[in-house]
């Protein structure tokens, strides 16, 4: 009698995890390192729930990128559904802003940008559990020089705290190294990418590590059946 009550609960609890799916949450502790996707128009339409089954439930989301040889800003189209299909699958969101800024005044009008889409979907600063981040990659943003690119950066930075949500910076480690000056921006977060190493070359600290553009996370790959991966180091709530 004994052993079946032992197989029927074992059974009820097979059953509630089925239904409750991969909303069912561990509780991750401040301190503790752990995987992360982040994701685009690139991965197309993500399958969240496939991804918080394999025990990831942090995720940045890219919300847009700016102006472009005199354009207009650009909101990623699959935003709003990453960002809906996320919170919907109790993912850890934040979001990260591609740049395009060569001038202080265009870093400035990117973080309005930024900050226009998420008032945009109504999603305040405490929506979000990750930062919202500053993409510095575009080779005409860099060429504009260490001085500049560090003052680009933090007055993105400023704008985004001021509205308060978490300023982050998102750059390869060789950019960070040799396109800013650290005693400037060492306030802020950093999320570093560096493929194939065991640690990042950057000899500060970081939030995040994005450390291969080439993982798998069923339901987050590309077409190339390829995704980023990062390592986030896990705060407490904002």
């Amino acid at each position: 009698m004994r052993k079946r009550m032992v197989i029927l609960f074992a059974i009820i609890l097979l059953l509630a995890e089925t239904f409750a799916g991969c909303r069912m949450e561990r509780a991750w502790d401040p301190g503790e390192c752990v995987k992360a996707v982040d994701v685009s128009s690139w991965n197309e339409k993500v399958d969240w729930k496939k991804v918080r089954e394999q025990d990831i439930n942090y995720a940045m989301i890219k919300i847009g990128s700016g102006a472009k040889n005199g354009g207009e800003y650009h909101e990623d189209r699959y935003f709003k559904r990453n960002y809906k299909k996320g919170v919907h699958y109790g993912m850890n969101l934040g979001v990260y802003f591609y740049s395009y800024a060569t001038t202080v005044e265009e870093a400035k009008q990117e973080a309005k940008d930024c900050l226009a889409i998420l008032e945009k979907y109504k999603i305040r600063p405490e929506n979000l559990t990750m930062p919202v981040a500053f993409d510095v990659e575009e080779a005409d943003t860099l060429s504009t020089g260490r001085d500049l690119v560090t003052d680009m950066t933090i007055a993105f930075c400023e704008e985004i705290k001021a509205a308060g949500y978490t300023p982050m910076i998102y750059a390869n480690a060789q950019t960070l190294n040799w396109k800013f000056h650290y005693r400037k921006i060492k306030n802020y977060k950093i999320w570093v990418a560096h493929y194939g190493v065991e640690k990042p070359e950057w000899a500060h600290p970081y939030a995040m590590w994005q450390y291969t553009e080439k993982g798998s996370v069923e339901g987050a790959n590309t077409d190339r059946g390829i995704c980023d991966l990062n390592y986030y180091i896990v705060e407490e709530m904002q």
